[in-house]
């Protein structure tokens, strides 16, 4: 009976044994399952690319890649300003992704080079609001008497906010030529905000041209105000 018993069990273990190997193969080999007897002769199209371009996954190579690492917390510095603006600048360097993998869906060639034309757009007018953003830190809006023992130092502050204001130029020049060759495509993308965007510039209602330009002639009225005041208490 005892032999018996331990007939039956040596049994059971084989059988385990056999069906955990047969559920490893299976699970080893799911991938090639949907080829049947043909998996000998075709092979996934992803088992081909190179392991080492996994690494796209994870480090930014094409323009979109670049352009989803813009962020802007709530409180930020003069630093994250600074990076912004260097990423947008390589995003505008780089290759766009195959259209299958734009942000949006695309389904024609005309869709994805209005597509491309908004995405130059939109990125050359954050690089231009940052540099705004920057130039606002140093812009000293209004001068008093007392301001005048610090003569030097804000006048030099004013001289970075004019630099910056001047560098946000041509980026608006960039982003209104872009909205109009967008304008050239009579259909709309699924960019929402930033087809808004591209209708209010070709319009004329947004001109960040107009407003850094005034922006650009109050700090150099204000610069020659400072000098003229410093040179009276000589």
């Amino acid at each position: 009976m005892k032999d018996f018993a331990k007939k039956n069990a040596l049994l059971a273990a084989l059988a385990l044994i056999l069906m955990l190997s047969m559920d490893s193969a299976w699970s080893e080999d799911y991938q090639y399952q949907y080829f049947k007897e043909e998996k000998e002769r075709y092979v996934p199209f992803s088992d081909y690319i190179p392991k080492s371009r996994l690494h796209f996954k994870t480090v930014p190579h094409y323009l979109e890649d670049f352009y989803l690492l813009y962020g802007m917390k709530q409180y930020y510095n003069e630093n994250s300003l600074r990076k912004n603006i260097e990423r947008m600048k390589i995003a505008l360097e780089c290759k766009f992704r195959h259209p299958s993998e734009a942000l949006i869906k695309i389904e024609s060639e005309e869709e994805y080079s209005k597509y491309r034309n908004l995405m130059f757009m939109h990125i050359n007018i954050l690089i231009m609001r940052d540099h705004m953003k920057i130039a606002a830190r140093y812009d000293k809006r209004k001068i008093y008497f007392y301001n005048l023992d610090f003569a030097k130092e804000i006048g030099e502050s004013l001289g970075i906010a004019e630099d910056m204001y001047g560098k946000a130029l041509p980026y608006w020049e960039e982003a209104r030529r872009y909205a109009e060759r967008a304008g050239d495509y009579r259909l709309t993308t699924d960019m929402g905000y930033i087809e808004s965007e591209r209708y209010a510039i070709v319009r004329g209602e947004l001109d960040y041209g107009r407003i850094i330009n005034g922006h650009l002639a109050r700090v150099r009225e204000r610069k020659k105000e400072l000098e003229q005041a410093a040179a009276t208490n000589r």
